[in-house]
């Protein structure tokens, strides 16, 4: 019998002979699904006859812990460029939106089925979305979805070689988040209870006929997420600025302790729509406020993302 302990997930640039890089995850994976149709012809008994295999669905949805090193060509396939290191600074990188998305590759291994294993693989892969989750006195969360143009339902992975996986710690939200910050014309500081953050690239499957596996195609960049803050002077405001279309700049700032990597998530334009809370008994009081990134002119992005890997 298997179990989801002896389940690898690894990684690599599609067509590449490199090493797989295994993958953390707390749930989930790619798979491959097929899709049968009947075609529902008379049958003189009365019963089905015929079933037909029309179409396969590759791909899935990951959670993981987030971590420092681990998911950084996640980032880079959603975010659909590279990784630019500062001239003045190798420990800094940036990444912004794009649309030169080298394609990747997945490997699912239950390693406790037969002597050796079984494996399949999820071929001209993209990342379709993923998603950050900042809650208080939790763990930083998150997930992304796969999008696959082709599959090997049985590979053989006896001959290939396999990166450990990252040994940087999943970030806490308690102690790990330097800075959550809302800005207009002024800075709001306040309490913030939940957070998260979605980069979507809207891939959009297109089937062809005589193949079973749709193309896929990327649609437009969208980055947006929910905000669950404290009710005050300030925050109150916030119903106003949203119905005169104030923009906000949104930045998430976070290192993982003693070992000093840092991600910083900056917004530059965002709007806001926002939800005025009602509430019972003893109940606290949290407006609901949902933001849409925008794309600045300044910095060519609607998002940036900044790591700081000491050596």
């Amino acid at each position: 019998m298997a179990e989801s302990n002896m389940y690898r997930l690894a990684m690599r640039l599609a067509g590449s002979t490199d090493p797989w890089q295994i993958l953390r995850r707390t749930d989930g994976g790619p798979g491959i699904t097929t899709n049968l149709t009947n075609p529902n012809e008379v049958d003189p008994d009365g019963q089905d006859s015929s079933m037909l295999l029309t179409s396969i669905d590759v791909g899935g949805d990951v959670s993981i812990a987030f971590s420092a090193i681990t998911y950084d060509m996640i980032i880079r396939n959603v975010m659909g460029t590279d990784w630019l290191v500062d001239g003045s600074d190798s420990t800094l990188s940036t990444i912004i939106i794009g649309r030169n998305t080298p394609k990747l590759e997945f490997l699912v291994t239950y390693q406790d089925v037969g002597a050796a294993g079984k494996s399949y693989v999820i071929k001209d892969a993209n990342i379709s979305q993923m998603q950050l989750s900042i809650s208080a006195g939790d763990i930083l969360t998150g997930s992304f979805s796969i999008v696959g143009e082709g599959y090997e339902a049985d590979y053989d992975a006896s001959g290939d070689t396999f990166t450990d996986e990252t040994a940087t710690k999943p970030l806490n939200c308690a102690q790990d988040i330097n800075q959550l910050t809302l800005q207009g014309e002024a800075l709001i500081d306040v309490c913030v209870n939940t957070m998260d953050v979605t980069i979507n690239r809207n891939y959009q499957g297109d089937p062809c006929v005589g193949e079973l596996v749709a193309n896929q195609f990327k649609g437009t960049a969208t980055v947006s997420g929910n905000i669950s803050l404290a009710l005050t002077e300030a925050t109150f405001g916030l119903l106003q600025q949203s119905i005169n279309e104030e923009e906000f700049t949104v930045t998430l700032d976070m290192t993982d302790g003693a070992d000093g990597n840092q991600y910083l998530f900056e917004m530059f334009r965002c709007k806001l729509g926002v939800e005025m809370p009602s509430g019972g008994r003893d109940a606290v009081l949290r407006p609901a406020v949902s933001y849409t990134a925008l794309k600045d002119s300044v910095e060519g992005t609607s998002i940036k993302i900044s790591r700081t890997l000491p050596a």
